[in-house]
């Protein structure tokens, strides 16, 4: 089953490069397209979901599932209402839609409020990716990992403090880094938790 992934970064490809096998079944195999942020995202999704729809209408491709993964940051609501209206004008059934047991064709999903939310969402994950950060550089670090409005500057300074990163942010650098240790069975984010049963019912 083929399982399309629209992104609105590279950083977000090379976290699903690592973590997806550890969540899809191994006959899905994905394919990532990766916008120019989320604006250019958005701005071409009810055009890309009209081309699935009709992608979907030929008989080999019946199988084919969208996901589009989205930072939230801070407007939740808004994204996640014109992701469901694209897909819904394009007459695909969504993940919200669909009811128990039935087979959709688009999951919408959002990282609250980023992509390193998830990654705050698993401290031993960031601990076994760089050993020089040990528990008390969490200290004062929001438990609840979607609450903090800028997740990456959150993980930045943590890094920081144990030494790493003094000169700068490398985003991609920490998605192929800490995506390889992730559990995603232990991850405290409710983002990533419900983005990680709607690939279970993919």
């Amino acid at each position: 089953m083929q399982v399309e992934f629209l992104l609105e970064e590279e950083s977000a490809e090379d976290a699903l490069r690592q973590l997806l096998p550890r969540v899809l079944p191994a006959h899905y195999v994905p394919r990532f397209r990766v916008f120019a942020g989320w604006q250019d995202l958005m701005g071409q999704l009810p055009a890309l979901m009209r081309g699935y729809q009709r992608r979907i209408g030929q008989p080999a491709q019946h199988e084919l599932r969208i996901v589009v993964l989205l930072d939230a940051d801070g407007v939740a609501e808004a994204r996640a209402a014109k992701q469901e209206e694209a897909a819904i004008a394009a007459g695909l059934l969504t993940y919200v839609q669909a009811k128990e047991g039935q087979h959709f064709h688009v999951f919408n999903a959002l990282a609250v409020q980023e992509l390193e939310a998830w990654f705050l969402g698993d401290r031993d994950a960031i601990m076994s990716a760089y050993p020089k950060v040990k528990t008390h550089h969490f200290k004062g670090i929001d438990r609840e990992p979607d609450n903090p409005p800028k997740p990456n500057e959150v993980l930045w300074r943590i890094l920081k403090e144990a030494g790493l990163f003094a000169s700068g942010k490398r985003k991609r650098e920490w998605a192929e880094t800490i995506a390889p240790h992730l559990n995603p069975e232990q991850n405290t984010s409710l983002s990533f938790q419900y983005f990680r049963e709607g690939l279970r019912r993919l």
